[in-house]
């Protein structure tokens, strides 16, 4: 019985996490917005990296997708409909790789691959879309059980 409420409930349990994951990231820009801007990159003195008026409002606007994005995951995910949950998890499972790709690009090859140098964020944006991405995508193909 449990292993059914656990597979019945695997895209759910995987939509609570990543709200929590935005829902944390909004209060994190709102708390400390100059370093949160600041640790997108990891390594950049924060002499070199002036928090210009445009950087704060994408960073307010980045801070409201986030939120966005919590409830859209609710709301995709607690459904009754499994094509709308799998449609989602395809699409997050893109949004992933497009995620992991913009950090590459800022980041460069030597400093992607050097994860000594990763600070928190590196670690939240590249390593957290990996695992959710891994997580998404064995959910849409049962790896834990049927989607119901």
């Amino acid at each position: 019985m449990a292993v059914r409420y656990v597979r019945a409930h695997r895209a759910s349990s995987a939509a609570s996490l990543t709200s929590i994951i935005h829902v944390w990231a909004y209060i994190s820009h709102l708390r400390d917005p100059i370093n949160f801007y600041l640790d997108h990159v990891p390594g950049i003195a924060a002499a070199a990296s002036p928090f210009t008026p445009q950087a704060e409002v994408m960073l307010y606007l980045l801070g409201n997708v986030y939120l966005l994005l919590a409830a859209l995951a609710v709301i995709c995910c607690w459904t009754r409909h499994r094509s709308i949950v799998q449609y989602y998890l395809l699409v997050v499972a893109f949004a992933d790789l497009g995620h992991i790709y913009a950090t590459y690009r800022v980041f460069g090859w030597e400093k992607f691959v050097d994860f000594a140098q990763w600070n928190d964020m590196a670690w939240g944006s590249v390593g957290g879309s990996v695992f959710l991405h891994i997580n998404r995508l064995a959910t849409l193909l049962g790896l834990f059980g049927k989607l119901k």
